[in-house]
């Protein structure tokens, strides 16, 4: 695998690594990307270690099976890419645009993902744990089937999102919009649901929750005081 250690790299340097992958896959360990634009790079199976990716536009890039291990990636663009099975760990995502991306198998771990863009994503869905997603635009997404832990979601739009059968525990959902998510077995009982409203328990409708929540959440809409 070869590797870059310590290098500030242009375009001309990035599109030079473009087909390197997967056959003998670049390593690029505390590199500066900020700012730059190489669109449609071929990067699959990738390693990038404490690199710095804030401002770059990777567009259409192929990064499936890649390794992104801290650093940073605030406002990166990374609309239209193959993410299959890439893997993010303790990445500041905050900003990045992640638009009709491949997200099949990815996997987020402790990630900064605030604000972060993914509209329109495509695949069999992904991965969410300890990441911070408060604010984050994730409409339609694909959260199904997956155990997905100590992930903040508040205020994310998650409206239409496919969440059928997924666990969350220990995720906060505290004023995410739920509008019209599919939530048909969706675990619940590990989560932090917030106040419920009229609206809100429409949108939770063929969820899991545990007999305190359905109680608080009937606490919330009726004023009842409930005593064992």
């Amino acid at each position: 695998m070869p590797q870059l250690t310590d290098r500030t790299l242009t375009a001309t340097d990035l599109d030079a690594l473009h087909g390197v992958a997967p056959d003998d896959p670049v390593e690029l360990v505390r590199c500066d990307l900020s700012g730059v634009r190489a669109r449609d790079l071929d990067l699959d199976g990738a390693v990038l270690t404490d690199c710095v990716l804030d401002g770059a536009d990777l567009a259409g890039s192929r990064l499936g099976g890649a390794v992104l291990r801290g650093g940073s990636a605030r406002g990166t663009l990374l609309h239209r890419c193959d993410l299959v099975d890439a893997r993010f760990e303790q990445v500041d995502l905050s900003e990045a645009v992640l638009d009709q991306c491949v997200l099949t198998d990815a996997e987020f771990h402790g990630c900064r993902m605030a604000g972060l863009r993914a509209g329109a994503t495509r695949g069999m869905g992904c991965l969410l744990l300890g990441c911070n997603a408060y604010g984050a635009e994730l409409p339609g997404i694909v959260l199904s089937r997956r155990t997905h832990t100590g992930t903040r979601l508040t205020e994310a739009n998650l409206a239409g999102a496919d969440l059928r059968e997924a666990v969350l525990e220990g995720c906060v959902l505290l004023l995410a919009d739920l509008t019209g998510a599919e939530l048909t077995g969706a675990d619940l009982r590990g989560a932090d649901l917030g106040p419920c409203t009229r609206d809100r328990m429409d949108a939770l409708r063929g969820a899991v929750l545990s007999p305190e929540q359905a109680i608080a959440a009937l606490q919330d809409l009726t004023g009842v005081v409930v005593a064992g």
